[in-house]
């Protein structure tokens, strides 16, 4: 919805009260509010403000005036990236700090670059034990008013997105009553599958562009309007964005602030959770004090900017056009990425995987090699129609592992090594969009989204496995969905597959790792013949200090169950997640973690499989006979 336009009269006001409104162009006097003194921004430079990491937030330190003077320096400014901000207070800790599922997202140098200002009396209070100084909170409730007023004096174009339409018909009333002087170019309530649509959500910010606001307020709600600014804020045209959720409430008079005695003893919180206790009891109640613990437990002082993105891997080169588009790259010569398939009777699904990695080839320099398991000529004998494609004969069933070993020992020099099934098809651009998030993550290794036959978003994304969520997925398997992440090692959360962020693992059908991973972390695990092989090998990547990224924008279609199914695969699923625990949790953790696997089949015994994946995790005796390894012949590349 867009409403009219709020045009300016500062001029006149100016006249009216000067200490208030004065002219474009002229340093803004000091403005009072109820909770800060001196917040409008001085023209005057200051000094560089210290960096904190609190709870896993990189926090920059700051006076009211500072943080107004750095908004409206940005919003005045030509060229760059947009600046977003956002007030962190212990909702923020919980969504993007230590452990969470949004760590580093807002991290990244670009598209947009992120001032985090504090919120929250606990954070103000750790900022002080660590910088043994005091630091104002900066609520985005507490700077807008004196944002709207310096805004109005300065002459930039405002819009607002998020909240109801009534709401922002309420706010427009007001500010057309209160601050006739602003400038206000648009107004958008989108619901919340336009924010949860990648190419509604690109309309959307191109809506907003044809505006030109210079500074967007936007109030989605956290974590939403963090993500959504960083995923689209670029594409808005707007130089500032202000993540300031509650603000389209305050303003609106939906929502009462705490009085003062309140905010001073740091009660806030709880006269919010008083106003509003069914919305907020669990924020405040059961996920507070989780996010309070990573507070106490995961700060620390002076963190110098550069260092604001928690990666160790090196960044990947971006990749240039194939020379001749559609034409695969010998395994002889350097590509941008080299693809590692691994076959077992995919003679049928070979043919469009590899129609759709042309598509891919028309931008990227690619290589392709196959390692072929399969009992007979079949798969390779489809491949010879691509005198192109590098196929390796194993010379026996190596399993996923093994095969991906074979594969890149012939695979040669490249950028990245892009593992696939070969039941797979590439949408266009998934590659490319996979480098770029490497590149600007500077990611050991990013997955895309996998989507079924009809169309569904699979749940590829994956916990690391803990006695827990072992305990939580045996008792509630795929029911209960909306269940803790600690419950669950599957994450079936529709909000993980809109926006890229760090994951521990998912499943290997797809990975694109970077060569510099590769090299640390070495050849994969093939006491894992199959299943759990990817979440080793993720799990090593991770121990080697280097990021793992979901990339949305990357899409493929995943028709599964390519390995077939059986009661020996059903046990070998189970016993690989008992050797995983075994070499990763310690011997008392795995003994607790085997049991869970065991409970897991023990419940469902009337169903297929399920019966020998229980006697296999109960006798260690019968692993031996479950599918491994074997070779046949030598190997041979042809």
């Amino acid at each position: 919805m867009l409403l009219p336009k709020i045009m300016p009269v500062g001029d006149l006001l100016h006249r009216a009260v000067p200490h208030f409104y004065p002219r474009r162009g002229t340093a803004v006097g000091k403005l009072q509010s109820k909770r800060h003194h001196s917040v409008a921004p001085s023209d005057v430079p200051k000094p560089e403000t210290p960096w904190v990491n609190l709870g896993g937030v990189p926090v920059r330190l700051m006076e009211a005036d500072g943080a107004l003077r750095e908004i409206f320096a940005r919003a005045s400014s030509t060229g760059g990236p947009p600046l977003g901000v956002c007030s962190a207070n212990l909702d923020h800790v919980r969504h993007f700090g230590a452990g969470s599922r949004w760590i580093g997202t807002l991290d990244q140098p670009a598209p947009v670059e992120w001032l985090t200002l504090i919120d929250g009396a606990p954070l103000a209070t750790e900022a002080r034990r660590l910088t043994s100084k005091t630091w104002p909170r900066l609520a985005g409730s507490d700077l807008i008013h004196p944002f709207l007023t310096a805004a109005a004096a300065r002459g930039l174009r405002l819009g607002f997105l998020g909240g109801s339409e009534e709401t922002q018909k309420l706010i427009a009333g007001k500010l057309e009553t209160e601050r006739p002087e602003l400038t206000v170019v648009g107004w958008w309530a989108p619901d919340r599958s336009t924010l949860g649509d990648a190419a509604a959500s690109r309309k959307l910010a191109g809506e907003i562009r044809e505006a030109s606001p210079d500074v967007l307020v936007v109030g989605l709600g956290k974590p939403r309007q963090e993500l959504w600014i960083a995923e689209y804020g670029h594409l808005t045209g707007a130089k500032v964005l202000l993540a300031f959720g509650a603000v389209v409430d305050f303003l609106a008079g939906n929502v009462r602030r705490a009085p003062q005695w309140a905010s001073s003893h740091s009660l806030e919180w709880a006269w919010r959770l008083m106003l509003e206790p069914r919305r907020l009891a669990r924020r405040y109640l059961v996920e507070g004090p989780e996010a309070y613990v990573k507070l106490r437990t995961s700060s620390s002082c002076d963190i110098e900017p550069s260092s604001r993105v928690f990666t160790t891997a090196s960044a990947v080169p971006e990749p240039e056009p194939s020379r001749v588009p559609g034409l695969f790259v010998p395994v002889t010569e350097v590509a941008d990425v080299a693809v590692v398939v691994v076959t077992y009777n995919n003679a049928e699904d070979v043919g469009p995987l590899v129609a759709s990695l042309r598509k891919e080839a028309a931008g990227v320099s690619i290589k392709v090699v196959v390692a072929d398991n399969s009992p007979d000529d079949s798969t390779v004998l489809e491949l010879a129609h691509h005198p192109d494609i590098t196929a390796v004969r194993t010379g026996g069933n190596l399993g996923y592992a093994g095969g991906i070993n074979a594969a890149m020992a012939v695979a040669g020099e490249a950028g990245s090594y892009l593992i696939l099934n070969p039941d797979l098809r590439v949408e266009p651009g998934a590659v490319a969009a996979m480098l770029k998030r490497m590149t600007h993550q500077g990611a050991g290794v990013v997955v895309p989204v996998l989507l079924d036959d009809d169309g569904s978003i699979y749940p590829s994304l994956r916990r690391e496995p803990a006695v827990l969520r072992a305990l939580g997925d045996a008792a509630l398997g795929s029911h209960v969905k909306g269940r803790p992440g600690w419950l669950s090692e599957m994450d079936f959360d529709p909000e993980s597959y809109l926006h890229g962020h760090r994951v521990d693992w998912a499943t290997g059908a797809a990975l694109l790792i970077s060569a510099a991973a590769a090299r640390v972390v070495g050849a994969w695990d093939e006491q894992f013949f199959l299943y759990s092989e990817e979440t080793d090998y993720c799990h090593r990547v991770r121990d080697a200090g280097f990021s793992i990224w979901f990339e949305p924008a990357a899409r493929m279609w995943h028709e599964r169950g390519g390995s077939g199914a059986s009661p020996q695969l059903a046990a070998l699923m189970s016993v690989n997640r008992v050797r995983y625990a075994v070499k990763y949790l310690g011997r008392g953790r795995a003994l607790a973690f085997r049991g869970a696997v065991l409970a897991a089949e023990v419940a469902r015994l009337n169903k297929p499989g399920h019966r020998d994946a229980a006697l296999a995790v109960l006798s260690q005796r019968r692993w031996e006979a479950l599918p491994h390894a074997t070779r046949t012949t030598p190997a041979v590349m042809s």
